[in-house]
């Protein structure tokens, strides 16, 4: 054994200088239980979960203590062993989550995950207290939970509900139920942000406990608070996600309740829990199962994406019949277009031929009854010089007998002067009723609509539109229009 002085530091190896060595401190022993409380706080998480096999349980006041050693242990001499501390408030809350008196005393020789918050006291050292102690069942008594569930959902006619939900016509908003600090989550989160700057939907976060005694109280409280919100405020779909971990976590998804509440939920119910090997009862009446919580947010990216796609075939579907339905209308269009001004010309043609054998006429019968009233006049100059020698009485008696002559000529053309011009009257009438309804007025109140350019010139032609305002003419006035899609006006 060697002695070394105070202050003097030994050598490392033989033959190796002092000034090498590595200096090693003196200390105090409150400075050496300072140091390690220290190191253990810096170097420690605040909290941890540990696996561990409960080796013995004692009371201590009014709680526990449990001597923990490491699972599966094959020597207990060489096995890392721990003392920590149950309080009475994890005690109070595994009887809230079960509902029942828990007896810590019957863990003893079974396994658990500990939630502990390591702290050390310069006295006592170290001192885990535990915050949260969730048992870990075997194998049987969780496959006999799950089956026992499975079977009554079934009976309830429940087991199936979620698969025959339809899938969402569009996804506007996103339940997400999840651990509140979770890798898995982060990753989904990241995606559901990306999706809301975009505009395309928007997250509701439902944050729960997946492990712990008091994880199936908050799943099922989670679960219920985003059916309301559902109910109330609309859900498209909802995920739940749990990212990892360790499979004894997954014993809080086999239980009925949980499921029930997926199998009732009133929109679809995509899970991702992290495990490829596990398949937890939610998983089997879920809408859809992933492995993980980016395939379950993939899954719903591709619903989107899907609905986006066949909305643009859509689209493009009902743009290809309009268009072909404008331009079956607008050729409908000109062929009667061309078709009334073939007949308008034709009908005014045929007027002015009317109107100009109407007036021929008018000017034969004038000339007709010009001559009469010369031959009149004539008569009756040859009948004063025949009388002028003849005896007043004489003359009188002739003067009187042709004036009646010439008053029944008059009247006589007096009257078919009238039978000309009313004959010639109702032609022109009839004329103006037709062309006034085949003027531009008439045709605009038959229902028709005239459309003008910026230059009041006729727009006979889709690619006449440009830019500019149109008029549109109608029957009772004028209004302004613009074209309100150029895509949609295509030849």
């Amino acid at each position: 054994m060697n002695l070394h002085e105070p202050d003097r530091l030994p050598a490392t190896g033989p033959g190796q200088p002092t000034s090498e060595a590595r200096p090693i401190p003196r200390w105090g022993l409150r400075q050496f239980t300072s140091e390690a409380g220290r190191v253990i706080r810096s170097g420690l998480p605040e909290e941890v979960w540990v696996e561990a096999a409960i080796l013995a349980v004692s009371t201590a006041g009014s709680g526990y203590t449990l001597d923990l050693i490491e699972p599966h242990a094959q020597n207990a001499s060489t096995s890392a062993r721990l003392r920590v501390f149950v309080p009475p408030t994890v005690v109070e809350q595994m009887r809230q989550a079960t509902g029942e008196d828990p007896d810590v005393s019957s863990l003893r020789g079974s396994g658990a995950w500990v939630r502990i918050k390591p702290s050390f006291h310069p006295s006592r050292h170290l001192q885990p207290t535990v915050s949260d102690l969730q048992p870990v069942p075997t194998g049987s008594s969780l496959e006999q939970v799950r089956d026992e569930a499975r079977l009554r959902l079934i009976e309830d006619g429940l087991f199936c509900h979620q698969r025959q939900l339809p899938a969402p016509a569009d996804i506007l908003r996103i339940g997400v139920v999840h651990p509140e600090r979770s890798a898995g989550y982060a990753d989904v989160l990241s995606e559901l942000e990306r999706l809301e700057r975009a505009g395309i939907a928007t997250a509701v976060s439902f944050p729960a406990s997946f492990e712990g005694s008091g994880a199936r109280q908050s799943l099922c409280a989670a679960l219920k608070q985003a059916g309301e919100v559902a109910q109330a405020e609309g859900l498209d779909v909802l995920l739940l996600v749990r990212g990892g971990g360790h499979a004894a976590g997954l014993a809080s998804l086999v239980f009925e309740d949980v499921a029930r509440l997926i199998c009732t939920f009133p929109v679809p119910v995509i899970t991702g829990l992290g495990h490829a090997t596990d398949r937890t009862l939610l998983d089997e009446v879920a809408w859809k199962a992933t492995d993980t919580p980016s395939k379950a947010i993939g899954l719903v990216q591709d619903l989107i994406r899907d609905r986006a796609e066949r909305i643009m075939i859509d689209y493009r579907t009902i743009r290809k019949a309009v268009n072909s339905s404008i331009e079956q209308q607008a050729q409908l269009l000109q062929v009667r277009r061309e078709r009334i001004l073939r007949d308008a010309a034709a009908c005014l043609h045929q007027h002015e031929s009317r109107i100009e054998s109407a007036q021929q006429t008018v000017i034969t019968s004038r000339s007709f009854l010009r001559t009469r009233l010369d031959e009149s006049l004539q008569h009756l100059e040859r009948l004063i010089r025949e009388l002028t020698g003849v005896r007043s009485g004489l003359f009188l008696a002739v003067l009187k007998r042709e004036n009646r002559e010439l008053e029944r000529l008059r009247r006589e053309i007096t009257c078919l002067l009238q039978q000309a011009l009313d004959r010639v009257g109702l032609a022109l009438e009839g004329l103006h009723r037709e062309i006034r309804a085949l003027s531009v007025e008439g045709t605009l109140a038959r229902g028709f609509a005239l459309v003008l350019d910026h230059n009041r010139h006729p727009v006979r032609h889709v690619a006449q539109i440009g830019g500019a305002p149109l008029s549109l003419s109608l029957a009772d006035g004028t209004v302004q229009v613009r074209r309100a899609d150029p895509t949609t006006l295509t030849k």
